[in-house]
């Protein structure tokens, strides 16, 4: 299989899609819709809704059912992305190679882009025309992902260690396991509930989204010390200034890629109950996590 030019027609497929779930622009209040518009397409890789059909397709599913989850758990990432980058949050100017949302439309409308987005994830889900009894799981594990159980409480933790030098490795694992790694696992899971999988291939899924998750953040802060800011398309450097204990503090740059890469190795072996060709695809987004641009 080539990986590149599977992640180019499953982002190219997602980024056709996305806005078809978006309301018509309403007469008034246009601003609110350009704002969610541009924080939709304005770039990013879509490995979120890639992994949701992944896990799709890996059970026996079909591509085509899992279009609306995918979605639905991009439009949830971007909403993360827009209220990260407030000034009251990561106070981030750049994103995707392009000014943030908050830059170009102003604080308030950011907050409510942000807000619409998430929201409109859910009414997406809930209009879904499939399975009942799946469509309730999927908005479960993407509502826990997203909230005070994951990606919410994780941002939470991450704000109140900003600035002090006593974070420990449990602390710092706790964080990222949460802000970052729940949605990547909730969007392998939710793929691999839409195609029907057993529950050994949903734990074997959500087993590898956690590797994952966490090879990704780590990669993640070794690209803020050693990244290139036009490669990668947002502020390097911000960690630092900011104060924040990242994996780079406890292992150094080598040690900490190191570690990602054990991950990755980790999250391939909780592939190993499915067949290798179905696998594939699930086994090279693991390894480009941590072949992005050191």
């Amino acid at each position: 299989m080539e990986l590149k030019k599977y992640l180019k027609e499953r982002k190219e497929l997602i980024d056709r899609e996305i806005l078809k779930y978006l309301p018509p622009e309403p007469p008034y209040g246009k601003k609110l819709y350009q704002a969610v518009k541009y924080s939709l397409t304005v770039g990013g890789k879509r490995l979120r809704p890639i992994l949701c059909l992944a896990g799709c397709e890996v059970v026996g599913g079909k591509v085509e059912d899992a279009i609306t989850p995918a979605c639905a758990i991009e439009m949830i990432h971007t909403y993360s992305l827009v209220h990260d980058d407030l000034p009251e949050m990561d106070d981030d100017t750049l994103r995707r190679g392009h000014p943030t949302t908050w830059v170009k439309f102003g604080q308030a409308t950011a907050v409510l882009a942000g807000d619409a987005l998430l929201n409109r994830a859910f009414e997406v889900l809930a209009d879904w025309n499939f399975d009942c009894e799946r469509k309730i799981k999927v908005i479960s594990e993407l509502g826990r992902a997203s909230g005070m159980l994951g990606m919410v409480l994780g941002q939470q933790c991450d704000l109140d260690a900003e600035g002090r030098d006593d974070v420990s490795l449990e602390e710092l694992l706790f964080i990222h396991r949460h802000k970052t790694g729940r949605l990547i696992t909730a969007s392998v899971v939710v793929g691999g509930i839409t195609g029907g999988g057993s529950e050994e291939e949903i734990g074997a899924l959500r087993n590898y989204g956690d590797s994952i998750g966490l090879a990704f953040q780590i990669v993640d802060d070794v690209l803020d010390v050693v990244g290139d800011q036009e490669m990668i398309g947002k502020n390097v450097g911000s960690d630092v200034e900011k104060g924040k204990t990242t994996f780079v503090k406890f292992f150094g740059v080598d040690g900490a890629k190191k570690r990602a890469r054990e991950e990755v190795e980790r999250a391939v072996e909780f592939l190993k109950v499915f067949p290798k060709d179905k696998r594939e695809p699930l086994e090279g987004i693991a390894r480009f996590i941590v072949e992005r641009e050191y």
